[in-house]
């Protein structure tokens, strides 16, 4: 009997470069987005302290130049923050779909690697089936030749 051949090879391997490269493609988009978190987190940050500087500041006195002058900055961190929280956002969002699409091309993968492990087996009973064919084909034939 021939050699067990999957004729739905080529497919399978086109699947899993697929899989290979939206795999590649998701994993930059989780560190683009875990670069864009440390830059927001970054910004937050600077506006606490900005706004903790303020406050003392306040306490002690401000003129009214430096308290517009503060008071400037802050909305201006405040816009910057709300930048780059939206760029964050979009940025996750861009993650969730290749994250999406690595788990639809591991489904596709999976399902072909399944039907090839359906495939090999069927082909190993038949395998079995002929072999045993075989073996009952030469002992009739040796009782054949044994009574005749």
């Amino acid at each position: 009997m021939k050699k067990f051949q999957f004729k739905l090879d080529t497919v399978m391997d086109y699947k899993q470069q697929v899989l290979e490269n939206r795999l590649v493609e998701h994993g930059a988009a989780v560190a683009q987005t875990r670069a864009q978190e440390a830059v927001y987190n970054d910004v937050q940050n600077r506006r606490t302290e900005y706004e903790n500087e303020y406050r003392q500041k306040k306490a002690v006195g401000l003129n009214i130049l430096e308290l517009q002058l503060y008071q400037d900055c802050l909305e201006a961190l405040h816009r910057e923050e709300n930048r780059e929280q939206e760029r964050l956002r979009q940025l996750q969002r861009i993650e969730e779909e290749k994250r999406s699409r690595v788990i639809e091309s591991r489904t596709e993968t999976a399902t072909l690697e399944k039907l090839r492990d359906i495939k090999h087996k069927e082909y190993l009973k038949e395998l079995q089936k002929d072999e045993e064919r075989f073996i009952d084909d030469l002992t009739a034939a040796r009782r054949f030749m044994a009574n005749a």
